[in-house]
């Protein structure tokens, strides 16, 4: 089979393409930047230079694919003007699908997030629930109404499927969208000593092998314009922390921030990138975020994909052989 990857150079996409390789698939890989293409050295890959916001660049990687797998989205957690999050994840989806339909591809994997989902109120959040409206990012927004513009075609024009990562870390670019590996490393490093409030605030936490298993199975077992949370294990800060330092070795003393104290320092931050220029480490937004419990369920997911997950702690064993290899280098 030949799958195109939209944002395979990030992340996910990255270790996508490789499992992909490794079962005898062959894969085209979509980035505006032609400078990535050594990122990909296996035979199986072929690079295209395209973007999302132009049509016409999309043609050619999709010339012969079976499928596509859309993870391009502007991820970030903050932006001079908002609308380039709607402009890049809702109108740049539907420049993929229309694409798509036109190049004959019955078949597109959408990656959203379990943010659009909403927090847990009193139980584990499924797919089926009602999404987490009003939300509490510009990110979430755009991608809650891109799944929607990206189901319009379902039972229509294309086969839709929408995936739901949540909190995915791993081996890969440590830029914004692997914070949890960030945070494995300054908090090996001893540069990480802060546990949000209490730290009784719950997340769910995936290794991004067992994401890009899970858009694989999406592929080939998801039903057309049905949604499947791809995730891990739900954990309180406290219990993150404490599994991270005995796969680490490096167990450290935690100061508890209390949540007056974390608005403080929010506002610095967004003070001092008023002067800067740069984006804020934090902003409001993200902190109300964290002050709820994301607690998920794989149910869907493992009933009708066989999707399986590894544990945190294994993960966290994984991701930090990584981060030791890549100090040697």
């Amino acid at each position: 089979m030949r799958y195109l990857i939209t944002g395979g150079t990030g992340l996910i996409g990255q270790n996508l393409a490789r499992l992909l390789t490794t079962r005898g698939n062959q894969v085209h890989i979509l980035s505006r930047d032609p400078g990535k293409a050594k990122l990909f050295t296996h035979s199986g890959i072929r690079f295209f230079t395209g973007d999302i916001m132009k049509p016409d660049t999309l043609f050619p990687a999709m010339s012969g694919c079976d499928g596509i797998f859309h993870l391009a989205a502007y991820a970030k957690g903050w932006a001079k003007n908002n609308q380039i999050f709607f402009d890049f994840n809702v109108t740049g989806t539907k420049n993929v699908l229309e694409a798509a339909t036109q190049s004959g591809i019955r078949r597109v994997v959408i990656t959203s997030t379990a943010g659009v989902l909403g927090p847990a109120r009193g139980h584990l959040k499924t797919e089926d629930e009602e999404t987490g409206r009003p939300f509490y990012t510009v990110y979430e927004e755009s991608k809650y109404q891109a799944e929607k513009a990206a189901l319009e075609y379902a039972g229509k024009k294309i086969e839709v499927i929408i995936t739901y990562p949540t909190r995915v870390f791993g081996p890969g670019p440590l830029h914004e969208s692997n914070a949890v590996t960030r945070l494995i490393k300054l908090y090996a490093e001893g540069k990480w000593r802060f546990l949000p409030g209490n730290g009784k605030k719950t997340g769910n936490y995936v290794y991004v092998n067992d994401v890009a298993e899970g858009l694989i199975l999406a592929m080939e077992k998801g039903r057309d314009g049905e949604g499947y949370i791809l995730g891990g294990e739900n954990l309180s800060f406290r219990e993150m922390f404490r599994i991270i330092g005995e796969q680490t070795g490096k167990k450290r003393f935690m100061i508890p921030l209390p949540w007056p104290v974390m608005v403080c320092i929010v506002s610095l931050f967004l003070f001092l990138s008023l002067f800067s220029g740069r984006p804020p480490l934090i902003n409001f937004s993200w902190l109300k975020r964290y002050m709820q419990k994301w607690e998920f369920s794989n149910a869907k997911a493992q009933k009708e994909l066989g999707y399986r997950y590894r544990s945190f702690a294994e993960g966290v064993g994984l991701t930090w052989k990584f981060l030791q290899q890549q100090t040697k280098k």
